[in-house]
Parts: C-alpha cells; structure tokens; sequence
C-alpha cells in the first residue's frame, strides 16, 4: 500500500515537471521583450524567420548599421537598442499579430512599463535596400523622429 502512494506521487510530480513549461502566461518575458520596462525606451526591431535571402540579411545588416552607427548617446544611455528577432520562434510569434507583420520588418518600438506605447514600420527599407546611403539615412532620420529629435 505505502509503494503504490510513492508511485502515484512520483507519477502526479513527474507529470507536473512535464507540463510546468506550459503553464506560463505567453506574457512571460522573452529574449525579445526583456529589459524593455524604461518609460519611453525605444527598441528598433528586424523581424525575420528562418528562412533568409540576401536582400533580407542585406536589410538586416544596413538597418543595425543606422542604429549602430547613428546613436551612441541613445544606445548608451539606454534610449534606444536595437534586435533582431526570428519571428518564427515560438517564443516570439506575438509580433507578427502585434506590429501586423507580412514580411521581415524594421519596426520602432516605444515601450513603458514594459507596454507598447506606439509604433512605427519602417516600410520604405524594401524600396531603399538598392542604395545603401539612402536607405541608411531613411533609417536615421525616421529613428531620429520617434525619438523626437527630428
């Protein structure tokens, strides 16, 4: 009698262990969203999945490059950070519905107290990708907007 307890609480504590990862909320932090709490921290996002062309790690690398290469104050100060995030991670499926994603994207995040507070597309990347001066100067300048330094 006392081994068949042990077994059915062996049984009910391995089926928990199993099933705990579930049971948190699809708000739990990720990668993605972690340290995004400051009131009026921007975060410029690339979206993309796995799958990836030359123009998309072309858009991708002329757009960290804006960030990167325009705003050591803000990046500094913790203003501004830039990510890019697969979309096609489990984890991080939620932008696509919350920033209306139909392709890989250069999104402008402001968050406080780790909400969305507003957002921007930059959806000219796709047109500009050809000239990279130009597509780096629509990034600058657009970023240089949201924060509200333009």
């Amino acid at each position: 009698m006392r081994l068949s307890r042990v077994r059915a609480f062996l049984l009910v504590f391995a089926g928990l262990a199993c099933f705990a990862p579930w049971a948190v909320s699809d708000d739990a932090d990720t990668e993605a969203t972690a340290g995004v709490e400051a009131a009026g921290k921007v975060v410029a996002y690339y979206f993309h999945g796995n799958a990836r062309c030359a123009t998309c790690r072309k858009i991708e690398a002329y757009s960290e490059e804006a960030i990167t290469g325009g705003f050591d104050s803000e990046l500094g100060d913790g203003r501004l950070e830039w990510r890019a995030v697969n979309i096609d991670e489990s984890e991080n499926k939620h932008f696509v519905r919350d920033f209306e994603l139909v392709t890989k994207s250069v999104v402008l995040v402001e968050y406080s107290d780790g909400e969305v507070v507003r957002w921007e597309n930059l959806k000219d990347v796709w047109q500009l990708v050809r000239n990279k001066d130009r597509f780096v100067d629509y990034v600058q300048t657009e970023t240089r907007e949201f924060l509200g330094e333009g």
